[in-house]
């Protein structure tokens, strides 16, 4: 009796290494793939960091060129959707050349001048303006 319950309690204890040896390999791996998980969202975030740094640069380099174009911060601002000083930061901190080129790439801009009014058209070489009715006096002959 005592050899069959001494064959018993050692199945029992087999049994039971068995099963804690299948605990930690159970633990072991769902660590390698928690490991791998974390290792993926790593990677991921920093693609996603790099993409936003990107998007944030080119977004902040198009406000500062609207900006320069607009020669209005506060215009620039709203149409934006960026604060006034936010666009005065800006155009203070983005690189004159990086506008510059941006710039370009848009097309000539025509300078303006503050405070004139943009001269009339001339049609002809002869300085006849257009619509316009001839004038009365010594020159029209009346």
């Amino acid at each position: 009796m005592a050899s069959r319950t001494g064959n018993e309690a050692v199945r029992a204890l087999r049994a039971r290494q068995e099963v804690e040896r299948r605990a930690v390999r159970a633990v072991e791996q769902s660590a390698s793939v928690l490991a791998d998980a974390a290792e993926r969202r790593r990677e991921l975030l920093a693609k996603v960091d790099g993409e936003v740094r990107d998007a944030t640069a080119a977004h902040e380099l198009s406000v500062a060129v609207l900006a320069a174009i607009l020669r209005d911060d506060g215009l620039a601002a709203e149409l934006a959707g960026v604060d006034v000083s936010k666009v005065r930061a800006l155009r203070r901190s983005v690189e004159g050349r990086a506008v510059r080129e941006r710039i370009a790439q848009l097309g000539s801009v025509v300078p303006r001048r503050r405070g004139r009014q943009p001269a009339p058209e001339v049609a002809s070489c002869g300085g006849v303006m257009p619509d316009t009715e001839p004038a009365a006096g010594p020159m029209a002959g009346g």
